[in-house]
């Protein structure tokens, strides 16, 4: 069975994807030290590759000032229900200006190892409700 649910991790950054979540739900949550972004399906762009599936998702984005994304590889595994099977990839950081920015500079890109594991899950189609 094809792992769905990922958790990556580098130092304070840490990644908590689903694959196949509802567009009403969070499928992934981004942390970088107090930090807390989540992202809904149609937010996440995800390419597949010859290297597995590239996903990515907008960190701070201006049309005007430019923007900072975040990238990573997620390998293509099969993990049976229940079990938990670790991986490395690479998480990718690309640093952006808009036509606004002064002084104009060419995108940047940095590289980080990350370590993470992978899970295959039954996917909720909607929130569990919080108790009162």
């Amino acid at each position: 069975m094809s792992a769905n649910k990922f958790v990556l991790k580098h130092h304070q950054i840490e990644i908590d994807y689903i694959i196949g979540a509802s567009s009403a739900l969070p499928a992934l949550t981004y942390k970088d030290g107090t930090t807390v972004k989540t992202y809904s399906p149609v937010q996440i762009t995800t390419e597949d590759t010859s290297l597995g599936s590239l996903v990515s998702i907008p960190l701070l984005s201006s049309i005007d000032a430019g923007g900072d994304r975040f990238g990573f590889f997620l390998p293509e595994l099969d993990v049976a229900a229940g079990e938990t099977k670790r991986f490395t990839t690479v998480g990718v950081n690309e640093r952006f200006s808009g036509p606004d920015s002064f002084p104009q500079l060419p995108p940047s890109w940095g590289c980080i190892e990350m370590h993470g594991t992978a899970q295959s899950v039954i996917v909720p189609l909607v929130a569990k409700p919080v108790p009162a």
